[in-house]
């Protein structure tokens, strides 16, 4: 039997980018219709932390400043049934990537910044050694000379995908989700998708089409966004980093450790209920993401970096844990929220979505649905959200001189405010 659907969102994904935006969706009573076919993205392999980074001061100030007050807002939604407080300690040994006194200085600025996120979480302190070795025992005993603790939120990814996904059934007038064995056919006259015809996972036929205005399409499918663009006969252009964790058997810490390796790239230790979690790996993949095989060579990276700051305690046999993939869409470095509009391909009401960090997927989704509205496609009441964090896919040399300045500006301020600092420190 054939179900004909009318919508005027089709969202492609079902990743905490997809369901997000179906969430704000609803909310604004916009019909929305959700297609799932595996895209799991990458929420199903984050780490779990969903704060802010410090070190993103570097490059992004406002970055760190938003995502902070989006914590917030996951807060307020979700906390205390899925996201916890976490205290991580910083081992103070040869493996930090500067000097103490600029580590302290980039936290302390974290502090200031990131305070609307830190209600029950404190600002970082130094533990000296005969208090760390108390405190971790099993923590290496020679060169470290202590930590720095501070505190951030915590979420298991699968649980906030359980989360956002009953948020969206409380609307079944408005959000209907089908998982989609395959797409039969993306109906298009003059430039625009005007059906969108697929079978369900029992192979019954859906027709999703719009019948008073424009039909909204929005790829949300992580690593798989060129596969559903390449079905619509659209090239698009970006990079995967892939993201290896392992786990091994056993009861190693008491708070999550975060350490570096001689790149200064952070990797987590996070303890959970007899078995660590450490990762992730952030290596270039330029394959496809169902073909993806966790190399030797990354378990490897993971497990000798475990053993350095465990010291002389023997590991268990680990096993692989997941794997997922960061999205990389201009030549510099972002975590920004990213929108394309295909139009320039011939589609004018196909997007594709990338939240850049789990933590934006709200204000993705709210400045998704504003791109929607200020394109003319959807006439909905308009959410006003101030100085727009999302880059345009579609303007590249844009992007790329706009976070160039964004992180001159940063580096900036944080140089201000390191020689306050230490005209401070006694």
């Amino acid at each position: 039997m054939l179900r004909d659907i009318k919508a005027d969102l089709a969202i492609i994904g079902d990743g905490v980018a997809a369901l997000a935006l179906a969430y704000l969706a609803a909310q604004r009573d916009i019909r929305t219709v959700m297609l799932g076919k595996n895209f799991h993205g990458t929420t199903h392999s984050a780490t779990g932390l969903i704060a802010p980074r410090p070190d993103y001061l570097l490059a992004d100030e406002e970055l760190v400043r938003r995502t902070a007050f989006e914590c917030l807002r996951w807060i307020r939604l979700f906390y205390p049934q899925i996201l916890s407080p976490q205290r991580f300690l910083i081992p103070i040994g040869p493996e930090l990537p500067y000097s103490v006194r600029t580590f302290r200085t980039l936290l302390s600025r974290y502090d200031e910044i990131a305070k609307i996120r830190s209600t029950g979480l404190g600002s970082h302190y130094i533990i000296n050694q005969a208090n760390l070795e108390k405190m971790e025992p099993n923590l290496r005993k020679s060169d470290i000379d202590g930590a720095i603790s501070f505190g951030e939120w915590t979420v298991d990814p699968s649980i906030l995908l359980k989360k956002l996904g009953w948020e969206t059934s409380v609307y079944p007038d408005l959000v209907k989700k089908f998982h989609i064995s395959d797409f039969r056919e993306f109906k298009i006259r003059n430039g625009m998708i005007e059906e969108i015809r697929a079978l369900d996972a029992g192979h019954k036929a859906i027709n999703i089409s719009n019948n008073r205005g424009p039909l909204v399409v929005v790829n949300a499918t992580g690593p798989w966004m060129k596969d559903v663009c390449a079905r619509l006969g659209v090239v698009m252009e970006y990079q995967l980093k892939a993201g290896v964790q392992i786990e091994v058997p056993g009861y190693f810490f008491q708070s999550g450790i975060v350490t570096f390796d001689s790149d200064g790239k952070y990797l987590v230790c996070l303890q959970k209920k007899g078995i660590l979690q450490v990762g992730p790996t952030n290596t270039d993949f330029s394959g496809h993401p169902d073909n993806f095989i966790p190399s030797d060579r990354e378990t490897e990276y993971l497990t000798a970096a475990l053993r350095n700051i465990l010291g002389d305690k023997r590991l268990s046999p680990y096993s692989f844990l997941k794997h997922g993939f960061r999205i990389k869409p201009t030549a510099i470095d972002t975590n920004r929220p990213v929108i394309w509009n295909h139009g320039n391909a011939g589609l004018h009401n196909l997007y594709s979505l990338h939240p850049g960090k789990m933590a934006l997927a709200l204000l993705a989704g709210d400045e998704m649905l504003d791109r929607a509205i200020s394109d003319g496609w959807l006439s909905k009441p308009r959410v006003v959200v101030t100085n727009r964090l999302y880059l345009d896919g579609n303007r590249k040399w844009f992007n790329e001189a706009k976070l160039l300045l964004l992180k001159i500006w940063a580096l900036f301020k944080m140089g201000l405010f390191y020689l306050k600092f230490i005209s401070k420190t006694p």
